[in-house]
């Protein structure tokens, strides 16, 4: 996916079609637009559940002097996630781990603010919502970013988004509701939800479209047809008004 979608590995965030912003820089915008609502500064503890390339771990370090665990279970992601880490000089701020987020090694309260991008489509979020409530501070935040599915699941819809699903290893597309609901009973109330349908679709578009354009740029200078081939899975997602996305803000609660 980071061949496609950047280094970062999630979306990106444009203020509609005629925003000329290159990928990087909009995924760096989603990167900010969901780490300013985590409310933590310097020295605070934070986890980072399926941190990637660690794109967003380092870049929370950086600008705000955390100190941050990115945790996955793609070892090369997370090699790759030290070294971008020690090429920006936080290497002592950010641990990177191999960690399953459904049976987190960390102590009851151990960590101010968690933060998941893009990373619930993978897991059952009862689950996850339990894992974290534990390891969370009382009146500690989680800031969850991720894709959902605006209407029932249908044969038609699975047709559309299917395949791209299983391309991601991915569970299921939960409902803002489902979140909402798996928060509550494991003990964190909801602040804020923001729906980033819009900002984030053209994202999709833009993602799709690039590699075919890189492709005909390989094609026309004599390389090797296909190399830049973007799945068509993807295409059919970046297509799919039943795909939306959220972004929700929940609080531990003191109890």
């Amino acid at each position: 996916m980071s061949g496609i979608a950047g280094p970062d590995r999630h979306y990106g965030f444009w203020a509609g079609p005629r925003d000329v912003a290159p990928i990087l820089e909009a995924t760096e915008r989603m990167t900010d637009f969901v780490v300013a609502r985590l409310g933590v500064g310097q020295g605070s503890r934070v986890l980072d559940v399926g941190c990637g390339d660690g794109r967003p771990a380092v870049r929370l370090a950086r600008t705000l002097g955390a100190r941050v665990v990115a945790i996955d279970v793609d070892r090369e992601a997370l090699r790759d996630g030290a070294e971008h880490a020690a090429a920006q000089g936080v290497a002592e701020m950010v641990r990177f781990r191999h960690v399953d987020a459904m049976d987190l090694p960390f102590a009851d309260a151990s960590f101010d603010a968690v933060l998941a991008f893009e990373v619930t489509p993978n897991l059952d979020v009862e689950a996850f919502y339990r894992s974290v409530a534990r390891v969370l501070c009382p009146g500690g935040r989680l800031v969850v970013e991720t894709p959902y599915l605006r209407v029932p699941m249908t044969e038609k819809v699975r047709e559309r988004v299917g395949p791209h699903l299983a391309r991601l290893d991915a569970v299921s597309l939960d409902a803002p509701e489902d979140h909402l609901a798996a928060a509550r009973r494991a003990g964190m109330a909801a602040t804020e939800l923001v729906d980033i349908t819009e900002d984030v679709r053209d994202s999709l578009s833009r993602l799709a479209r690039g590699p075919r354009e890189r492709r005909a740029r390989l094609e026309a200078g004599r390389g090797t047809p296909g190399t830049a081939r973007p799945p068509a899975a993807f295409a059919a997602w970046a297509d799919a008004a039943e795909i939306g996305g959220v972004v929700m803000t929940f609080t531990r609660t003191e109890h």
